[in-house]
Parts: C-alpha cells; sequence; structure tokens
C-alpha cells in the first residue's frame, strides 16, 4: 500500500481537517484508489515551529504529500515542503488552494517534476491523480486541472469543470474520516458565489453558480459536531443568509446546542445583501445561548470604489433600518470595511465612517486588503496603480496594498492612525454619548474627533506611552495583518492600561471646544462610568478624575453614581437604563455583564483573540444602569 499524507497548517488549534477528509473521502470512491493506498492526516497551527513541523510531515512516511496553501501559510508550505523534498527527494507533492492555483510559474521549480499544482477544486483531480500514481508510470497530461514540470517546461492542462452535484463528495464527519477530536470545526452547506468582488476570490472561481450539499445530509452533520464536543463553528459559505433553508440549518443547530451545550459560538459569512434572514440568523443563535454577533459587509462606502470593484451595498437608509432594529431587540452587529480599496481616497474613507457613526452603527472593523492571487483586482493592479508590501509574519505570503492611484503611503499611513483612533474611542464606546450630541451639531463631529485623537496620540503623548508605541509598531511593522493585534488594542485600552488611557481621554478632551460646554462635559463622565469592562476582574479604578456632574463610589459590580443634576433627554440616549431605574436617586451602572475573567498565564494571542470577539458584540458587554438592590 502506497501513503498518502495531508498536511494542513492552519491559523487555529485544533481545527477540523476539512479539505483533506473531502479529498480523502472522495478519492476512496474509486476503487484503484481505495485499494492501493492508506491515508494520514497532519494538521497544526501556523505558530508550529518549523522545526516541529518538519519533523511530523516527515514521520507520516508518505509516498505523496498534499498540501493545502492560503495566504496565511504559503511562507510555511514553501519551508516543510522544501525541507520534505532535500530529505526525501523520490516522493510526490501536490499543492493545491485559492494561493496556488494558476499561480504554478511562481511555486514549480524547473527541475522539479514530482511536484504539481492543482488548477480549481480538488476533489476529481486528486482523485485522479491518485489513480495514475498507482499506475506506475502516469501520463499526467491527460489529467484535467493540473500544472506540472516536464523537461523544466511548464504544462497545464485543461481547466475542469466544477463538481455540480456535491453529495458525490462522502461526508468526512459521517463516513468516520474525520475523528471526534476537535474542538474547532469548519462546514459547508454550498459552495460558489453569485458576486464578483474584485477584491475577492470566491466570485471569481466559482462562475456566480452556488452548488448545494443535500438538506438531510447538512443536518446531520450538525448534529454529529454538536455530539462530539465541538465548541466552535465556522461556516464557510460565502453568503449565509442568502438561501431560505440557511434560517432552517441555523435553528435546527440551536435546537442541537440547546441538547447538548455545544457548540458555544459560531462564526459565519453573512449574505450582503440579505440583512432581515441575517438577523433572524443571529437572533435565533443568540436566543440559543449561542454567542452571535450579526457581521454586516460593506468594504467602502465610496460610489466610485464600488464601481471599482464590481461591488454592490445595501442602500443606507435601509442599513439605519437595520441597525436601529438590531438595536432594539438587544442584538450586536458589526461593520466589515476594507481600507484601502481602489477609488477609495482618505477623504471618502473618512467620511464614510463619520456616516456609519452617525447611522449607529455599533462596532466598524477596517481591514487591511491584501490582494490575492486569481482575483479581478489582482490581474489589474498595475492599471490600479497598487503598491503592496509583505505582511510581517513569514509564516504568511500576504502582500498588503499600502497605496493606490488615489491614495499615497503617507495618506494611508494616516488612515491607520485614524482606525486605531476609532477603534479606541468608538469601538470601545469611550466617547460615544459625548460624540452623539456633537454630532448633532456638527455633522463632520466622528471623522474629526477620530482624526485629532491620532493627531494627539502622534504628537502629544511620551514615546513610551505603551497603547501610542503599541498602534505605532502595528502600523510600521504591518502587525494589523494579524486579526488579533486589533483584539490587543482593545485588551491595552479597557485592561492593562486602561487608567492611562482614561487619563489621555481626558487629556485630549479638556483640550477641545466643547469642554466649556457643561453638557457635553457631563456627557464625558457618564461615558467614562459607561465605558465596558472586557474582562470580568478588571478593576474598576479611575486615574484621579476629579467629577464635577456626577458623584461615583466603586462597587465590585461597577459604580453607584448621583447626578447632581436632574438628567435630560440627551444624557439618557446612549444608556442602557433599565425599567426600574430612576436618575433622580442612586442608580447602579452595573458592568457585570457577558464577560470573562483575565487569564494571566494564557498567551496574549488568546487574549486578544478573546478582546477582538468581544468588542465585535460590545453591546453583549455594556453596562446596565438600574435601581441598586435594597
Amino acid at each position: 500500500m502506497k501513503r498518502v499524507g495531508f498536511v494542513e497548517l492552519s491559523v487555529f488549534e485544533r481545527i477540523t481537517p476539512l479539505v483533506s477528509g473531502y479529498l480523502q473521502s472522495y478519492a476512496m470512491t474509486r476503487p484503484a484508489v481505495a485499494g492501493a493506498y492508506e491515508f494520514s492526516v497532519y494538521s497544526t497551527s501556523i505558530k508550529t515551529p518549523w522545526e516541529a513541523v518538519v519533523h511530523e510531515v516527515l514521520r507520516l512516511e508518505a509516498d505523496v504529500y498534499a498540501f493545502s496553501c492560503y495566504v496565511w501559510n504559503m511562507g510555511l508550505v514553501n519551508e516543510v515542503r522544501r525541507a520534505v523534498r532535500a530529505a526525501r527527494p523520490g516522493v510526490h507533492i501536490i499543492l493545491g488552494g485559492p494561493q496556488v492555483m494558476r499561480q504554478a510559474a511562481r511555486y514549480l521549480e524547473p527541475g522539479d517534476e514530482r511536484t504539481v499544482v492543482c488548477n480549481g477544486e480538488g476533489e476529481q483531480a486528486f482523485a485522479d491523480y491518485l489513480t495514475a500514481l498507482a499506475q506506475g508510470q502516469p501520463s499526467l497530461a491527460d489529467i484535467a486541472g493540473l500544472s506540472f514540470r516536464r523537461n523544466a517546461e511548464l504544462v497545464t492542462t485543461a481547466d475542469r469543470p466544477r463538481l455540480a452535484d456535491l453529495n458525490l463528495i462522502p461526508s468526512p464527519y459521517l463516513s468516520g474520516i474525520i475523528e471526534p477530536e476537535y474542538s474547532v470545526a469548519i462546514m459547508e452547506t454550498n459552495r460558489g458565489c453569485p458576486y464578483h468582488c474584485g477584491f475577492c476570490f470566491w466570485g471569481a472561481a466559482t462562475n456566480d453558480r452556488v452548488y448545494r450539499f443535500d438538506e438531510d445530509r447538512i443536518r446531520a452533520e450538525l448534529t454529529w459536531l454538536s455530539d462530539n464536543d465541538v465548541m466552535f463553528l465556522y461556516i464557510a459559505d460565502a453568503n449565509w443568509g442568502m438561501l431560505s433553508r440557511d434560517i432552517d440549518f441555523t435553528k435546527h443547530l440551536a435546537a442541537e446546542a440547546r441538547r447538548t451545550g455545544l457548540p458555544s459560538v459560531v462564526y459565519f459569512s453573512a449574505a450582503k445583501n440579505k440583512p432581515h434572514a441575517v438577523t433572524a440568523i443571529t437572533e435565533v443563535l443568540q436566543d440559543a445561548g449561542l454567542i452571535a454577533t450579526q457581521p454586516v459587509s460593506l468594504q467602502t462606502l465610496e460610489p466610485a470604489s464600488l464601481r471599482t470593484i464590481a461591488r454592490s451595498n445595501i442602500k443606507l437608509a435601509a442599513f439605519t433600518e437595520l441597525q436601529d432594529d438590531l438595536a432594539a431587540r438587544g442584538i450586536s452587529s458589526f461593520i466589515e470595511l476594507i481600507w484601502p480599496l481602489p477609488g477609495e481616497t482618505l477623504t471618502s474613507f473618512k467620511a464614510g465612517i463619520n456616516d456609519l457613526c452617525i447611522r449607529h452603527a455599533q462596532t466598524i472593523i477596517a481591514y487591511s486588503h491584501l490582494l490575492l492571487h486569481n482575483t479581478p483586482i489582482y490581474q489589474r493592479r498595475a492599471e490600479l496603480g497598487l503598491a503592496t508590501r509583505r505582511a510581517a509574519a513569514d509564516v504568511a505570503e500576504a502582500e498588503i496594498v499600502v497605496a493606490t492611484a488615489d491614495v499615497s503611503v503617507d495618506e494611508f499611513v494616516e488612515g491607520m492612525w485614524f482606525f486605531y483612533a476609532l477603534h479606541a474611542l468608538h469601538n470601545t464606546r469611550s466617547l460615544a454619548g459625548t460624540l452623539r450630541y456633537l454630532a448633532e451639531r456638527d455633522g463632520d463631529a466622528y471623522a474629526r474627533t477620530f482624526s485629532d485623537f491620532a493627531d494627539f496620540w502622534r504628537k502629544e503623548c511620551a514615546d513610551d506611552d505603551p497603547i501610542v508605541d503599541f498602534t505605532r509598531r502595528s502600523i510600521d511593522e504591518a502587525r494589523y495583518y494579524d486579526i488579533g493585534n486589533y483584539g490587543e488594542l482593545i485588551h491595552h485600552v479597557l485592561h492593562e492600561h486602561r487608567a492611562l488611557f482614561d487619563r489621555t481621554l481626558q487629556q485630549f478632551s479638556c483640550r477641545q471646544e466643547w469642554w466649556t460646554d457643561e453638557t457635553a462635559r457631563t456627557l464625558f463622565e457618564l461615558d467614562l462610568l459607561n465605558r465596558p469592562y472586557i474582562y470580568s476582574n478588571t478593576p474598576r479604578d479611575f486615574f484621579g478624575y476629579p467629577f464635577t456632574t456626577v458623584d461615583a463610589l466603586t462597587t465590585a459590580r461597577g459604580y453607584v453614581v448621583r447626578l447632581r443634576q436632574p438628567p435630560g433627554p440627551e444624557l439618557l440616549r446612549h444608556l442602557r437604563i433599565a425599567d426600574d431605574a430612576d436618575l433622580g436617586s442612586e442608580i447602579l451602572v452595573d458592568h457585570r455583564r457577558r464577560q470573562f475573567a483575565h487569564m494571566a498565564d494564557q498567551p496574549m494571542e488568546h487574549n486578544a483573540n478573546y478582546c477582538h470577539g468581544m468588542i465585535e458584540k460590545v453591546e453583549n458587554i455594556l453596562p446596565t444602569w438600574r435601581r441598586p438592590a435594597a
């Protein structure tokens, strides 16, 4: 028997090797493969030292190695496969995934005729490849969807149509190929995307058509995952909520979670133009006790950019209605943007965020623009004036866009400082009431304040300020590529350096023109009290700020507060007021919400990922203002 070794290098630990499961389960439907091969898999995090990865991969003693290749792991894949080739020159290696397909010239060395690249979906091509190898003298030129070297020349065979009947792939969960030993799971209910957004590989690769797995199979897989100790579930569909059956699947998942207690968290990519369906899904998950927040993928609000990337968004009026509806239901949401997209300018980026804040956007996340292989923008990079830099992570092979025809490198940097200021102020609700009050009098108040705070950070704060130093290094060294970086900023602002940030916030605010406005200053003091705690055990201490409009006493659950003057409606609109509250008397600002305790023995990566997840559902941790218990 020949041995096949799958290698999956993932972002997270203990995640199901779904790609390997699909490849094996489909290949084993071929008698020539099932009778000739045995399969094993090595799955680990990209954080694992490469020497350890090489050691474990070689221990598989495979005749054929199959690597799953993505933008986040390709640097590590290259190191490992070269080490494998050096240690065992005769093995066959197949590379598949969005980072390598149709990019064989980049990855196949002229003298290596035993490494191939799979172009497109892998199940059929991989099964044909193993069948050919089992014959002893394979004729790879007859296999559609491959690239390889022959006599140093690059050979690419005919394109292979996508697999229209996904049920020809046996379920790796239900067939027992994937063992019940993972805490994080990925699953698909369909493949394909009907959109053609220029920055995204999904629609470009699948040519509009969405193919579906059988409904009974999906329900059975969801039950299997719930029965087998999966804590975190990632639904890998491009547009969860696009199909009416997605709501039914969500209800089934919620019922299973109530039965077993698992999974506890569900993540998904929301259908971009089905906000009400996605809201229904999020509400089902929240009612079931699954920690959930509704993603709203806008990417940009600039019309010129939307035209360039061939994308349409929901109407802003519908977005405002959606945000108000979510707030009324107590459901968190977060907005996803990309900076900088072609056609966007620094001015339009700031203006778009200002508009989102006015429209009550809860959390706003601006991701860096990764230039992905095989996307329409990648093909037009010269035309669009794109300049890139490599991500700081050696394990990745990410190209980050740092300039376009409309954004210079300096403007890109300014935009990143602007976002970090927004992240520290808006996403943490540090000036929520104050800015809402100011925005009613000045329509540009949000953007102006974020810009001014970024300038204050850069020019007025001490060089050894740990939050400013973290932000500067994040931008200078492209650490923002790692999504945990944004969570680490929240860890510093709301926990580790909370008192320092309070002091910085007060020093910045007292220099603003609005500081002499008593209503604005009262709102500032209420914002200090209302700023959420990301962990349940963060000390509830102030930096010595001399309150002038309220009296506040620290308690185990938060603060007991008395306003010195009766509050007007402007003071109350941004607070979560309980039904029994009487703000004319003492009131408890109750910060015991849905936080977990900070675990000092855990690495920063763990805490940063937790903080990022929690700030995406900030409504779940905002305090309640209520009457103290008798």
